[in-house]
This record gives C-alpha cells, sequence and structure tokens, in this order.
C-alpha cells in the first residue's frame, strides 16, 4: 500500500483539475485474459463522485442515492467534516464515523476537502431523544466520544434512518431533515425507532438492530437483529435474525410500541438485507447454517415476503428460503472463506450485484469486486466490475448505473492527462525559459505521483454506468 502523510496540493495543480470526466479503466495492468463481459469488466464509464485531496487516508462507505436521484448520503471518517464537541485530531475515537449528505456530482471540478466540494456533515443534538430504560425515564446513553453512525437509509427525501452505537447496543433512529434549516448547519434530534423490552429494565442486555433499509412502498422496514438478554451471559444470545419493523408504528411510545417480526429463524450470520423492487422478495447475505454447509464464507440468499399472516402475528419464518451461490473453499483461499455479501437489485429484479472477495480471472489475491447473478441463481455468477482494487457498497440506481465505494484513486487514463495538462501549464508559464523540458517533465511527472498514492488509501466514492 502506498501512502502519503501529507497530500495536500497546490491551489494551482487543483485547478488543473478542471472539468475532470472519467472512462472506465483500471488503475493497473489489464488482465492477461478477456473476462466474457468485456475486458476487465462490463463495459462502461466511471465518474468519480468525491475527489477531495487532502485528505490522509478517509474512506467513504455505504453509499446511498436519495429518492430523487439529485442527493448522496454515507458514512465518513469523523475528521473527513470534524464535528464541533468532538475529539481532537490526535484521539483514537476520531476514526468513529459520521453521516454526510452532498449533491450528486458527476465530472465536476475536484477540490482540496469535502466539505468544499459541498459534502454537509449532519450534525445531532447531543442526546438525540429521551427514552425509557431502566425503568425510569432518562436519556439514552451514547458512548462518549465516539457516536459511531453505520448504515444510512434514505427513507423519503427529506427523512433518513442509520444505525447508532448506545448504551444498549446498536439501535436504528430516524431523523427529518428538513430540521437542519436551509444551510444545513442546525443540529436536529433524531427518535428512536425500536426498543427491546430488555431495554427497561435494570439488567439491559446488548442487542444490536443494524443495516435498515426500507421497502419500495415505504411501509417496511427490514434490519438485522442479534443480542443478549443478559450482556455477560451467552447463554441467553441469540442468533442473527432478518426482522421487520411496520413503519406506521415506528416510533411509537419512544421505540416500545414499534411493531416488529423476524421473516427468518436465528442463525449464525444474517447481513446486508436488500429489496427487491416490487417488494416481494429480501436478498441478503448469510452464515453457513442457511441452505447447507460448503465450507467456510458467506453466501446470497433471497427469502419471499409476504404479509399474509401479519394481522394474525403468524408470519412464517425463512419463507422460500432460496440460496443462490454455492462457494466452494479452494486450497489457498483465506481461512475465513470466500464473502459474498451487500446484494442490490438490478431495476427490473432480473439480476443481483454483490460484492465477493472470490478470484477474478487472472487475479491471485482475494480483493472485493463487484460479480452479479441471476436473481433466481439460475447461472453461476460472472465479474460485474472490478479495479484490482477493494470494491465495495453497490447500489443499483434506476437508470443501472452503480453507486459504489472504492480504493481504486485516480484511474491511469485520468493520471495521464493531468500529467500532460500540469506540463503544458508549465510551458505556457515559461516565459523566461528558465526551466528545461527535462525539468518541466520532471515537475509535472512529481505532480501525477501526488494523485498516485491515493490509490489503497482512501475510498472515494464512484458511479459506473454500464
Amino acid at each position: 500500500m502506498k501512502w502519503l502523510k501529507n497530500r495536500f496540493l497546490s491551489l494551482t495543480y487543483v485547478g488543473l483539475l478542471a472539468l475532470l470526466i472519467l472512462v472506465g479503466c483500471t488503475s493497473k495492468e489489464d488482465p492477461s485474459e478477456v473476462l466474457p463481459i468485456c475486458g476487465n469488466h462490463t463495459c462502461g464509464d466511471l465518474v468519480m463522485v468525491t475527489t477531495d485531496t487532502a485528505s490522509d487516508g478517509f474512506h467513504y462507505l455505504g453509499p446511498t442515492m436519495s429518492p430523487d436521484g439529485t442527493r448522496i448520503m454515507f458514512t465518513a471518517d469523523w475528521m473527513a467534516i470534524p464535528a464541533v464537541g468532538h475529539p481532537d485530531p490526535d484521539n483514537i475515537w476520531t476514526t468513529y464515523r459520521q453521516i454526510i449528505i452532498m449533491d450528486k456530482r458527476v465530472g465536476v471540478d475536484p477540490a482540496t476537502d469535502l466539505e468544499s466540494q459541498g459534502g454537509v456533515l449532519v450534525r445531532f443534538s447531543g442526546d438525540y431523544s429521551t427514552v425509557r430504560i431502566n425503568r425510569q425515564q432518562e436519556s439514552l446513553s451514547f458512548i462518549e466520544e465516539r457516536y459511531r453512525k453505520a448504515d444510512p437509509e434514505w427513507i423519503d427525501d427529506s427523512t433518513i434512518a442509520f444505525s447508532t452505537e448506545t448504551s444498549r447496543g446498536y439501535r436504528i433512529f430516524t431523523s427529518d431533515l428538513t430540521n437542519m434549516g436551509p444551510d444545513f448547519s442546525d443540529e436536529i434530534v433524531a427518535d428512536v425507532a425500536l426498543m427491546e423490552p430488555a431495554d427497561d429494565t435494570i439488567s439491559g442486555g446488548q442487542f444490536q438492530h443494524l443495516e435498515p433499509t426500507i421497502s419500495p412502498d415505504g411501509r417496511w422496514l427490514a434490519f438485522s437483529r442479534s443480542g443478549c438478554t443478559l450482556a455477560d451471559s451467552f447463554e441467553t444470545c441469540t442468533g442473527v435474525s432478518l426482522n421487520i419493523i411496520d413503519m406506521n408504528t415506528i416510533g411509537l411510545d419512544k421505540g416500545y410500541d414499534a411493531v416488529s417480526f423476524a421473516l427468518t429463524a436465528e442463525h449464525s450470520r444474517i447481513e446486508k438485507p436488500c429489496w427487491s423492487p416490487d417488494g416481494t422478495k429480501l436478498a441478503f447475505s448469510g452464515g453457513l447454517d442457511i441452505g447447507g454447509d460448503t465450507g467456510a464464507g458467506t453466501e446470497l440468499y433471497t427469502i419471499d415476503f409476504d404479509t399474509t399472516g401479519y394481522s394474525a402475528g403468524e408470519m412464517v419464518l425463512d419463507n422460500n428460503l432460496d440460496r443462490l451461490t454455492y462457494t466452494s473453499y479452494l486450497e489457498g483461499d483465506p481461512i475465513s472463506g470466500v464473502m459474498n455479501t451487500s446484494p442490490s437489485f438490478s431495476p427490473d429484479g432480473s439480476e443481483i450485484i454483490f460484492v465477493s472477495t472470490a478470484r477474478a480471472p487472472s487475479i491471485t489475491l482475494h480483493d472485493r469486486n463487484l460479480w452479479k447473478i441471476p436473481a433466481d441463481g439460475s447461472l453461476p455468477p460472472e465479474i460485474a466490475f472490478f479495479t484490482r482494487s477493494d470494491d465495495v457498497d453497490p447500489e443499483v440506481q434506476p437508470d443501472g448505473s452503480i453507486l459504489l465505494s472504492s480504493q481504486l484513486g485516480f484511474p491511469t487514463a485520468i493520471l495521464d492527462r493531468l500529467e500532460e495538462e500540469a506540463y503544458q501549464a508549465l510551458v505556457q508559464g515559461n516565459t523566461d525559459g528558465s526551466l528545461t523540458e527535462v525539468e518541466m517533465r520532471a515537475m509535472a511527472a512529481e505532480e501525477r505521483d501526488q494523485l498516485e498514492y491515493f490509490e489503497g488509501v482512501m475510498s472515494p466514492l464512484y458511479i459506473f454506468q454500464p
């Protein structure tokens, strides 16, 4: 991994990066063999969404597009846009995640920092909300100086949901963005979506409500649930299940009267649920006790969503549970096996784009890359897109493009172009002839080297347009 401790670029050089329009490419040599779907990935254009150049390794993860297609929400390291009252840069907790929102950007000028390119920190008030715990009315305790937030999700164009760490484990909260004011500078309150019965006891417990995802009709919120009734007792711990919150009841009585129910039995691992476009199925990544044991790792599954028994409280668990991937453990694979996760349905529901650590053709390393598979699992997975870096968190858009996070950095074709632009700028400014051709070429190459350090160091956001 390359690393440059201080990568602040001069204003002159930042000006040379104007009018950036990216094309599909990779930051390393093309594979020696041609993949069946077009070269080293599906043919298409790659557009950088975040192009800030002042980072010492920020990671922008979990991007999700607003329903109207105008804004992108994601999590970022705390120092990307420091929050008032949080730890100083030398504090260990500065890596804890914050929620950022920015306008969708396609082929625009890069900036020296995330805020300069329109990123806005969602600022929450200190207490969030008052919730009944420990049999008394008090503020749900958020761990000091951590404020770790995860899994942001748009409920609609003005309301978001997210998971955040509390003294009782992760809980899902919702918040109305319109209360941030016209300049997005005001702190806002977040309301807890669902509480556990054990939360209203002195002993408490630790339950995790993670990865909320809203159904296409906005009625249901799916999430993964696990935990222990007694925090220090493994005997009281559950497995992981896929659960649903009825949005008509969300937040009632500070979350205690919210109605939720399980869709699956408890398994060793369930994560990253997503809805099919018609709302009749969910896809998710699961542990090996679901659908048969073939080796280490995780596999993809789908499950039917049918609320026929909802009113009677008789929902069927693991309804038409279907396993899509069957990844065999191969010699040389990591001990943890191959991880297949983060599914996202295509606009028509016929395919699923997902992240896998399976080996791409001509590659020996197990980087995370984007693969695709028919939604019914009728064909083996194929590469959908990869950069030979680390590609994660895909979200397929209505037009078929893919919003994702990757450690690709600046693609090679763009580096070539920027180096030439830097050279031409030096030539135009060299009116007195004080610089030789060799010196100008060397200076332009040095500017290129500055940007090459971003590969593998930080995780910008991209939109891939097949």
